[in-house]
């Protein structure tokens, strides 16, 4: 997925953005104090290397596992199906 890192030079806060092209960088700004000043850093990978995830089914939860403490948890909701990354080691 194209998720990538920022750092805000003004006020050094880190966030994240979903961005589907690349012309979308030029316009990026901090969501916190609004400054274009930003810089892209460089993000880790996450790679599952232990095998096939472990698969839970929890009422109206399918919940994907890996070792190392990552999970993918996949819902019913009222719009249709919801899906919650989380990705060991990393931080919101």
């Amino acid at each position: 997925m194209p998720i990538h890192e920022f750092r805000c030079e003004s006020c050094l806060y880190e966030f994240e953005l979903l961005l589907m092209s690349k012309s979308e960088i030029e316009d990026v700004r901090c969501p916190k104090c609004q400054s274009p000043d930003v810089e892209k850093l460089m993000s880790a990978s996450n790679i599952n290397t232990s095998g096939a995830p472990r698969t839970e089914r929890t009422g109206n939860s399918i919940i994907q596992k890996t070792s190392a403490g990552s999970f993918v948890e996949h819902r019913q909701c009222q719009s249709g199906s919801c899906s919650t990354l989380n990705l060991a080691g990393h931080e919101r």
